[in-house]
């Protein structure tokens, strides 16, 4: 984002030497976040990322409140 690679003309170069920075480049790509553009660069499909940071948010929610519920359900067999 900082690059403001956010359509086609504007893509730039990946490159990394980090596994975790290949790591969730490769999961961008899949996602459909990062979009592959001509000459081998890539820009950031920017609703596609607001739905990707969406859907992740709702994930963590969802486990959160199962987590505080499986606790609330140990204080309350513990008492």
């Amino acid at each position: 984002m900082t690059q403001n690679a956010v359509t086609p003309d504007k893509a730039i170069a990946f490159v990394s030497n980090r596994r975790l920075e290949n790591q969730m480049f490769d999961r961008f790509v899949a996602a459909k976040v990062l979009v592959w553009a001509e000459g081998g660069r890539y820009y950031l499909d920017v609703p596609a990322w607001d739905e990707y940071s969406r859907n992740r948010r709702r994930r963590v929610g969802l486990f959160m409140g199962a987590l505080a519920a499986a606790g609330a359900a140990a204080v309350a067999l513990m008492a």
